[in-house]
């Protein structure tokens, strides 16, 4: 049985947006391939049961509306996330309702604006990652100002991106952080100069995420650029010149291509994330079902394993496990009052440094959780 999520979308006249909204978050879940074990219904109520996040769309009819109103206070009463959406944030105080007033708003203008509101909202609701991190690869000889101007752009449109000059500090083992980094973003967004094929540390990112199951998007250079090994029968986003511009000697993206790359790196690595959490999620099924026990897949990427000494919820992280992946999976094992039963973390194949362990031992203390690496988790049920 499909896990169940809700979209609440609550309008008087935007029948036009409602209905393309609705037809966008269909198609992403579709993308995405989770189709098959996520139920995404759009409802115009705020009566349902389940994780749902609610969406107004703004206008002079639904702000003055009794119905609407009725159903954003309910929905707001039951600590829903609502996020308004109007035609232009220049208006936002006339279109919305006073108990809306003090959110953050979205417009729904430029390109594609539904499919971008429905990953917003998957992204609320736990199907889409809410922590879009980027790990930005480059040959710094000719690629650093590019880096730099991207991870200035992806940090401005809801991005976490990672560029090594920022985030390594002074004394670090370079190489250690560079696999951490990678393992906590889990998507490399390469740019692919004419030098980055000749850079170690280009390739040794490359070879890492390849290995490890990460998401991956290739931004080509034009002209004649000689592929980094390995990536010969990946993707490219191959830039023309009117792409880029030439700024005090550095070629650098022109605002047009910055935007055409942010629409590829979104639906990349919301499909990348989702493909690395079915993948984990997969893996801990097959290893409860190999010992003979059932499975029902849950929302927030979690599993219930019934075995005959009892039920235990396991979840997966995409990256690094953080004291945030245990507290969610400590509240999703207690809800009914199910205090007995076992919680089990699942991240990926890498060793945790003495820091991040200490802290999520300390995090763990006496509850009855566990973390595992996925390639151990066929010896959890032995």
């Amino acid at each position: 049985m499909p896990a169940q999520y809700f979209v609440e979308v609550f309008h008087s006249d935007r029948d036009d947006w409602a209905t393309e909204l609705a037809d966008s978050i269909a198609s992403e879940v579709i993308a995405l391939g989770v189709h098959k074990s996520v139920l995404v219904d759009v409802t115009n109520t705020s009566s349902v049961g389940g994780p749902a996040v609610g969406v107004y769309l703004g206008s002079p009819a639904s702000v003055t509306d009794p119905r609407i109103l009725a159903e954003l206070g309910n929905a707001l009463s039951l600590g829903r996330t609502i996020i308004p959406v109007v035609e232009s944030l220049a208006n936002f105080a006339a279109l919305v309702p006073p108990d809306l007033a003090p959110l953050n708003g979205w417009e729904w203008s430029g390109s594609g604006p539904a499919i971008r509101l429905a990953r917003r909202l998957l992204e609320e609701l736990g199907v889409e990652d809410r922590r879009r991190r980027v790990f930005i690869g480059h040959k710094r000889e000719d690629g650093l100002v590019a880096a730099q101007q991207l991870h200035d752009f992806l940090s401005h449109n809801g991005f976490e991106p990672f560029i090594d000059r920022f985030g390594i500090g002074i004394g670090l083992d370079v190489q250690n952080e560079i696999a951490d980094a990678l393992e906590d973003c889990a998507f490399l967004l390469l740019v692919e100069t004419p030098l980055a094929h000749t850079s170690d540390w280009v390739f040794d990112e490359v070879e890492y995420a390849l290995s490890h199951q990460m998401g991956m998007h290739i931004v080509t250079w034009p002209g004649t650029v000689s592929e980094i090994p390995a990536t010969n029968r990946l993707p490219r986003q191959v830039l023309d010149s009117s792409d880029l511009t030439n700024e005090k000697g550095y070629d650098v993206f022109t605002d047009d291509s910055l935007e055409a790359i942010l629409a590829e790196v979104e639906a990349a690595h919301a499909n990348a994330i989702v493909r690395r959490r079915r993948y984990l999620l997969r893996s801990a099924e097959d290893a409860a079902r190999a010992a003979g026990f059932e499975c029902t897949p849950m929302e927030g990427w979690r599993l219930l394993v019934e075995a005959p000494a009892g039920q235990s919820l396991v979840q997966v992280s995409a990256r690094l496990p953080t004291v945030e992946d245990l507290h969610g999976l400590d509240n999703a094992r207690l809800i009914g009052g199910a205090v007995d039963m076992p919680g089990v973390l699942v991240h990926s194949a890498r060793v945790l440094d003495e820091e991040r362990r200490s802290e999520l031992d300390w995090a763990v203390g006496t509850r009855d959780l566990t973390l595992i690496p996925e390639n151990a988790i066929g010896g959890y049920w032995t």
